[in-house]
């Protein structure tokens, strides 16, 4: 037996590879092209029955209000004799109103706007729930319209002696749901029903002459009564299609809303781009195969290429991790340095008897803190240079309130704030929070007045916004004249941005400084 030479072995393998990678890739896509398809249509189709069930929602509405106005005009004015221009009036400024029925609890004709139809088995079953049901609409369908049922809304009116005088019946045209089928331009094959519980047809687009009923028994209202939501797949009992349709149940009509889209036109655009895809594949597995030879030498020049890239990255990666051992080292250092003058400041407060000069010194340390803290967040997070702000301005306010003794006082400090910033200028944004905050624990609240101080950043539209609010006494009229609101403006300059002072929703002081991200 002779062996094959080590390069065609490899040759051989890669093609097999290729073969089955490729035809397995190709079923695939397709698999997960067809769902993708089939999900597409499933939310078509929700969402086409949530707009058939919006539109009977609002027929009801609309049927109740129309059917009271009716009632109550009837009821103090049956005897004037201007009952019927009133009700010509009405069918003219509703649309789809076709005409208005007035029966007794007999279902003999009190008055109506045109020949009556005789009551069927149906009607008289409408009119029976109606007046069982006061005051709420029973849908029906009237089956002697000519292309397809007249929609018939019947609701129960008046009392004489604990019996109900009569019902209101309301026909409306069919155009009401065809008009909205035709609306939502849905491709040949689709269809749109309002079904009753008992199998009452009540509208189907498109129309299915001579179909007035479907057996309760069958699959569909099976799925009915499991869910008020769904979506299956059925045959249809009119003409034998195999449809994908989503229904949503109206428990207050006893009706159902379904949508529904042949299956074979579902996947008929899957099925062209499977087609499309097979023959494509075909073409690239071929063009594949015929380079693999070259692809062999490729690989080990690559290879080749590799092991040089593989070595300046691994010292690119040595470099960048003394690069990021010598910033955690400077941070660590200046954090060390701005503790030891802190500590120099809090020794010599000890020694200092005058009040405005401890409170100086006091500011200073505010301030020294506040720069050593955005060092000790990039340290103690191991980023060179980008402070995370959630981070920073929690700590900041948790010692400024701690400084001044706030959880005793029933003052509270509340802080929101998200993303990171440069060390350039999270250090200044840093010293401007100190100075708005301090000022407002210092003086916002006297005498021992409760209240909360609310610190705000976040950015949106390429913007930063710096919102620090307070509920306490409000700013004086005329300021004082510290470095604080000085040292705030020439902060938010510092930024790029601009500062305004304005009282607060809730009384009290809001600073907003507001600078480009």
């Amino acid at each position: 037996m002779v062996a094959l030479p080590r390069p065609r072995i490899v040759l051989a393998i890669v093609a097999v590879l290729i073969l089955l990678g490729g035809i397995g890739g190709l079923v695939a896509l397709s698999w997960l092209d067809r769902r993708a398809t089939l999900d597409e249509a499933s939310d078509r189709l929700r969402l086409l029955s949530r707009l058939g069930q919006s539109h009977l929602l609002a027929l009801q509405q609309n049927g109740r209000e129309i059917a009271s106005r009716v009632e109550e005009y009837y009821l103090h004015h049956a005897n004037s004799g201007n009952l019927r221009s009133w009700l010509d009036t009405l069918i003219e400024d509703v649309p789809f109103l076709e005409g208005v029925e007035i029966l007794a609890a007999d279902g003999s004709p009190l008055f109506t706007t045109r020949p009556p139809y005789p009551l069927d088995e149906t009607g008289r079953g409408d009119l029976d729930a109606a007046l069982r049901q006061p005051g709420q609409i029973v849908i029906g369908a009237l089956a002697a319209a000519a292309e397809q049922p007249m929609v018939v809304l019947t609701r129960a009116f008046g009392e004489a002696q604990g019996k109900r005088r009569g019902v209101v019946r309301l026909l409306i045209s069919p155009a009401y749901f065809r008009d909205l089928h035709q609306d939502l331009n849905l491709p040949s094959g689709a269809i749109f029903t309002i079904l009753r519980r008992d199998g009452l047809v009540i509208s189907r687009n498109p129309p299915v002459p001579g179909v007035t009923r479907i057996d309760p028994a069958g699959p569909p209202f099976q799925r009915f009564a499991k869910a008020e939501v769904g979506l299956y797949r059925a045959v249809s009992v009119v003409d034998g299609r195999e449809r994908l349709v989503s229904f949503r149940l109206l428990n207050d009509l006893d009706a159902v809303v379904t949508a529904g889209l042949p299956v074979d036109q579902v996947f008929q655009g899957w099925r062209t781009r499977t087609q499309n895809s097979t023959a494509l594949g075909a073409v690239a597995l071929l063009f594949l195969l015929g380079l693999t030879a070259v692809a062999d030498e490729s690989l080990r020049h690559e290879s080749r290429l590799l092991r040089s890239i593989k070595q300046k990255a691994d010292e690119l990666a040595a470099a960048l991790a003394d690069k990021d051992v010598l910033f955690q080292e400077v941070h660590h250092r200046v954090k060390n340095n701005l503790q030891v003058i802190s500590s120099l400041l809090t020794m010599q407060s000890l020694h200092v008897r005058d009040d405005v000069a401890r409170n100086a010194l006091k500011d200073a340390l505010d301030r020294i803190h506040s720069m050593g803290l955005v060092h000790q967040t990039l340290y103690e997070r191991n980023l060179a240079a980008n402070v995370d702000l959630a981070r920073y301005f929690g700590r900041l306010a948790e010692a400024l309130a701690g400084s001044y003794g706030l959880g005793r006082d029933g003052i509270v400090v509340e802080v929101e704030a998200s993303g990171t910033l440069e060390l350039e200028r999270a250090v200044p944004l840093g010293m401007l929070t100190n100075e708005a905050l301090s000022n407002a624990l210092k003086h916002a609240f006297t005498d021992g007045q409760q209240g909360t101080v609310r610190v705000s950043l976040h950015r949106a539209e390429g913007r930063w916004c710096l919102v620090i609010e307070d509920n306490g006494s409000g700013i004086a009229a005329e300021p004082g004249r510290g470095i604080g609101l000085g040292l705030i403006r020439a902060l938010a300059r510092q930024l790029g941005g601009g500062v305004t002072i304005t009282p607060g929703q809730r009384a009290g002081t809001c600073v907003t400084v507001d600078f480009p991200a």
